[in-house]
């Protein structure tokens, strides 16, 4: 499988540190986005100790055989750490990040997230939200509590349920699934996603003949929108995948 991949973080134009973390290989198939909470600079520790502790871990690993497992006992180990570190002083206590990952192995896609970083896939012409917000205000409108429209100025709508370091037992949620040529990845913090529509997301995609224009121009609309919170994107397209001779040619 060969890929594309470019990766991008901005402070933003309201924010006097960048909280936010990004990971991107060139050869690996291993990409990361994750956005720190916490007071002080301990948002900035927080993600920036879990994209160290899960791109290392997911490095390392060498073939699919458990995957799933792997990823998840990447985000405990970070999660677990994060946890100690916050104990270790006033200033960083509750700290904690988003986190989502983007695996590429034999021609499948693997992604992990906890928080409201978000995944879109960006499929001939049509773009997609692969992710769910782990938030109060996403687990309201999933009970028919309020509408699509309600989310956007909800008052709770940056509360989020679940993220690294919040708890002991930490849930992540990973789904994979086969790779289209052509197809585009891309990996968001809120600072992106709730300055840029996803209609603009997509216009954006459509016009964008690299991943470093698209990612590029979205920093760009992030900023021009109000940059309200610090902007993080990660886009990796799939070149090409090899395809087996009875599938070319068979079409098995």
């Amino acid at each position: 499988m060969e890929y594309k991949a470019y990766g991008k973080t901005d402070v933003g134009k309201v924010r006097s540190n960048n909280e936010d973390a990004i990971f991107v290989t060139e050869k690996e198939g291993v990409f990361l986005v994750s956005d720190g909470m916490g007071g002080h600079k301990a948002g900035e520790i927080a993600s920036e100790m879990s994209r160290d502790i899960i791109s290392a871990a997911l490095l390392e690993i060498k073939t699919s055989q458990n995957l799933e497992n792997s990823i998840r006992e990447a985000f405990l180990k970070a999660n677990q750490q994060v946890r100690d570190k916050s104990t270790e002083s006033k200033d960083f206590q509750g700290m904690g990040c988003t986190c989502i990952t983007l695996m590429l192995r034999e021609q499948n896609f693997f992604l992990a997230h906890v928080g409201d970083s978000r995944v879109y896939l960006f499929r001939r012409g049509e773009l997609k939200q692969m992710t769910r917000d782990h938030s109060y205000v996403e687990e309201l409108f999933i009970r028919g509590l309020i509408s699509e429209e309600e989310k956007k100025d909800h008052p709770y709508k940056n509360q989020i349920t679940r993220y690294i370091g919040c708890s002991q037992k930490l849930e992540v949620d990973i789904t994979s699934g086969p790779v289209w040529n052509g197809d585009v990845f891309l990996m968001c913090t809120d600072g992106l996603s709730e300055m840029v529509p996803q209609n603009t997301i997509k216009e954006i995609f459509l016009k964008s003949n690299d991943v470093k224009t698209t990612v590029e121009t979205l920093v760009d609309e992030a900023l021009k929108n109000g940059g309200k919170d610090n902007v993080s994107a990660v886009a990796v397209q799939i070149t090409s995948k090899k395809t087996s001779f009875f599938k070319k040619y068979l079409g098995w």
